[in-house]
């Protein structure tokens, strides 16, 4: 958060070029305990294995940040693209991981959504939103 208040600070590195205020920042709330729970028992009840049980099991005592969760983006047409950019990271995420291990049309029905949190704004937000655009068009 420091660089979008110094983004928009001329005094600071003004030889970087102009300020630039930062109009809204998001935080990805892809990995809460509502959405692999809801993976998990769609895997189950379809027959298959889930690789969150264990997962599920280690995080029955933290808070769930679902409730952050401000901004739900339908996104399930572009879910095949955002594997491919992943899997090119193998380095990062494993192929052959759990990220992977539900089937994309289960996803795409189950939970079709992309979740942030807004975290910072200087426009008009109202939540929940639908669209990361919200108040910037």
């Amino acid at each position: 958060m420091a660089a979008v208040r110094e983004a928009a600070d001329g005094d600071y590195h003004p030889e970087l070029g102009k300020p630039h205020q930062v109009s809204k920042v998001y935080y990805n709330q892809q990995f809460s305990r509502t959405r692999v729970a809801t993976l998990h028992k769609a895997m189950l009840d379809a027959g298959l294995e889930s690789p969150y049980a264990e997962w599920l099991e280690n995080w029955k005592d933290r808070d769930d940040n679902f409730q952050r969760v401000t901004t739900r983006v339908h996104a399930a047409e572009y879910f095949p693209v955002r594997d491919q950019a992943l899997r090119a990271h193998a380095t990062q995420i494993d192929p052959d991981g759990p990220w992977f291990a539900v089937p994309l049309t289960m996803q795409q029905e189950v939970w079709p959504t992309e979740d942030f949190e807004l975290a910072w704004s200087i426009v008009d937000a109202h939540a929940p939103e639908s669209d990361l655009f919200a108040g910037l068009r």
